[in-house]
């Protein structure tokens, strides 16, 4: 039976839109609206959003009836506010045809990202309730755009999800990646081993796109790795001079995995292994991860720290470690700390107080576990402002948005991207999936149940990877056997995002090629 968790707020009753705010197109609670709610990984959120918008809906340039909640249009593909949002319209015909509905009919597609990927497992299995955004009430929105974006939307109602997403496939939640939410009380019953293959059998697990994951720097760091590495020296592809603005990959600063694993470990007790600058060298070593049961520390701590695919790999830090000055657990439930910080203020508690200036403390360990990829980012950010240095785990679906100061690093000296990873050359990239409860999507509604396993047929073609924003195509390459015929051949969207290696749906199996 589903559970409903005591500290969430009531589901507030429907109503229309409020006098100060027109009606958008579609009302995302009329019984008429086909509602589909997804939980899981924050890394995929521009590919999924990308694929509602533009595949389902055709795009909001040429559908009016489209209305964004907490997610916008930006020139690096989306822009998300928090965890929560939603995207609502009238389908089109060719829409509704990849997703088995008539034209315009009204969708509400709502999309969970907090915890991540775990959150698109546990409770797609378990029936329990996740927190999605509410827009019933307009006036708790910032309209930016006159019916068709919405920011700031500030309620929630819980609901339990139809479907997940993650960034790796199910059974790699096991042992650290199961999630341990001090808010969520579902999580207490979660078991420590992972859903069994029984269980895991009762669920259809569709793999649909390889995920490409990189490191992230903040700025200064970014910078001062530029030069202790003397890359001033080098060319770019064009032949002119290496600066830190350039994006040529021999130009881009390098972290090789054993500098990487030490750092995530927490064994480092300053940034002697990237920095030369004594001024900074000493100041807190930030590390910025994501909680347990997000997909993307669960493939780093795969793919760098060798668990749980190595009986001698070594363990992540964890808010454990740190030593700064008021360190606490975050849930991803509440997007809070336990204590009723927001996280904006947490980050500035522990990177020197005040106005989150700086200077950055010496000397210590702060280790923040993010609900969010966003919250990653904020993290990276944060550390900028108070004059530091930060690292952390980030998709190379995300890139920096105007004003943001963090940048990806090539790991043992390859850039992350696409291209690097569809080849071989890169392999720090894994399978990801979708799932749902078998027997709980056959007692859905009949369009609900036909939507559902075409989203995810659809996610996995090459064609609707192209929809995505160039920045967004960086970090999703298509399966191989999502396309026909040899590698390096076929349609154009095939040969920008065809793979030819695979883990074969095991993240602990190493790359092989297929094609």
């Amino acid at each position: 039976m589903m559970k409903i968790r005591a500290i969430a707020l009531a589901a507030a009753a429907i109503a229309s839109a409020p006098a100060a705010f027109a009606a958008p197109a579609v009302n995302p609670y009329d019984a008429g609206t086909v509602q589909i709610y997804m939980s899981g990984a924050s890394a995929l959120r521009a590919a999924v959003a990308g694929l509602v918008l533009n595949d389902v809906c055709g795009g909001s340039a040429t559908n009016s009836s489209t209305t964004l909640y907490n997610v916008a249009e930006a020139g690096t593909g989306f822009s998300f506010n928090g965890n929560l949002w939603a995207i609502t319209c009238r389908v089109t015909a060719a829409g509704g045809a990849l997703v088995g509905l008539p034209g315009d009919t009204p969708v509400a597609f709502f999309k969970s990202d907090a915890g991540g990927s775990a959150q698109g497992v546990f409770p797609v299995y378990f029936g329990d309730a996740r927190p999605f955004v509410d827009v019933a009430d307009l006036s708790k929105c910032a309209q930016t755009t006159a019916d068709r974006v919405y920011t700031s939307c500030s309620l929630t109602r819980n609901v339990r999800p139809m479907v997940g997403v993650s960034d790796v496939e199910p059974g790699l939640f096991t042992g650290i990646n199961v999630p341990a939410d001090p808010v969520d009380l579902d999580d207490d019953a979660y078991p420590s081993s992972g859903l069994s293959a029984g269980q895991q059998g009762e669920l259809t697990i569709k793999p649909v796109v390889q995920t490409v994951f990189g490191i992230a720097v903040n700025t200064a760091l970014y910078n001062d790795m530029f030069a202790k590495q003397g890359l001033a020296a080098r060319k770019d592809f064009a032949g002119v001079a290496c600066s830190t603005s350039s994006t040529d990959e021999p130009c881009v600063p390098s972290i090789g995995y054993a500098e990487a694993r030490s750092l995530f470990a927490g064994t480092e007790a300053n940034w002697r292994l990237l920095s030369a600058n004594a001024a900074k060298l000493d100041t807190q070593v930030n590390i910025c991860r994501r909680v347990a049961g997000s997909g993307t520390q669960a493939a780093a701590n795969a793919h760098l720290m060798g668990l749980p695919c190595n009986a001698y790999g070594v363990s992540p830090a964890t808010v454990d470690s740190s030593s700064s000055a008021a360190p606490e657990y975050i849930s991803a439930f509440t997007g809070k700390t336990v204590s009723g910080k927001s996280l904006a203020t947490y980050l500035v508690d522990n990177m020197g107080g005040g106005a989150g200036n700086g200077p950055m403390p010496s000397g210590s360990t702060f280790v923040f576990e993010g609900p969010g990829t966003g919250d990653v980012t904020n993290c990276l950010n944060a550390a900028e402002k108070a004059k530091g240095y930060a690292i952390g785990h980030v998709s190379r679906e995300n890139v920096p948005a105007s004003g943001a100061n963090w940048k990806h690093v090539r790991l043992e000296g390859t850039f992350p991207s696409r291209d690097a990873a569809k080849s071989g050359r890169y392999d720090y990239f894994f399978e990801s999936t979708v799932q749902w409860k078998t027997d709980y999507v056959s007692g859905l509604s009949a369009a609900q149940q036909t939507f559902i396993p075409k989203l995810a047929e659809r996610m996995a073609k090459p064609d609707s990877l192209a929809r995505l924003s160039s920045a967004n195509q960086n970090g999703v390459a298509a399966l191989p056997e999502s396309y026909a015929g040899e590698f390096g051949v076929g349609s154009v969207n095939e040969l920008t995002f065809g793979s030819r290696v695979t883990r074969a749906g095991n993240s602990c199996q190493p790359v092989t090629a297929v094609k």
